[in-house]
């Protein structure tokens, strides 16, 4: 039942994400989706391995459910940040964005721990906002550097 909850709501992001008029470039968006896929597992993997903070329970619809979270609802979450972020313009706003998209992340990382999927051992709350703040500061960091690159010749019209 969790892992169909997991499979759903995966799936609903996803079709919202692909729906969603993007203002990222398409050359754009696979990059960044790998650096917040690397985030996430990064992430998990040092909490899970090294500092043994978090435990992913050994039944299968659980692990297949942390899964597809780690490798599509967080990274859609957190690309879908950077389209955002790229279009706000105003700085009391960006803070507004980061604050939301911050808890976001968060309510998904504890829904994973209230359900079972992701538990907490040893856990401090604020260091789940402050992981996922320093994420979306490195993509936002990387976001600057790449567009750089990617527009060197000039904008796309």
């Amino acid at each position: 039942m969790i892992l169909f909850i997991y499979l759903l709501l995966n799936g609903i992001a996803l079709l919202f994400f692909i729906k969603k008029k993007k203002n990222l470039h398409i050359l754009e968006l696979t990059p960044y989706w790998f650096l917040a896929s690397y985030i996430a597992q990064n992430f998990s993997a040092l909490c899970y391995m090294n500092f043994k903070t978090l435990h992913i329970p050994e039944h299968l619809p659980l692990e297949m459910a942390h899964f597809f979270s780690r490798i599509n609802l967080y990274p859609v979450i957190m690309v879908l940040f950077l389209d955002y972020y790229l279009v706000t313009d105003k700085w009391y706003k960006k803070g507004f964005l980061m604050v939301l998209f911050v808890a976001l992340l968060t309510g998904v990382e504890w829904m994973n721990h209230f359900l079972g999927v992701l538990i907490h051992v040893n856990w401090q709350f604020w260091w789940s906002p402050s992981v996922w703040f320093g994420g979306l500061i490195l993509l936002i960091g990387f976001m600057k550097g790449y567009r750089i690159l990617l527009y060197k010749g000039g904008q796309y019209k």
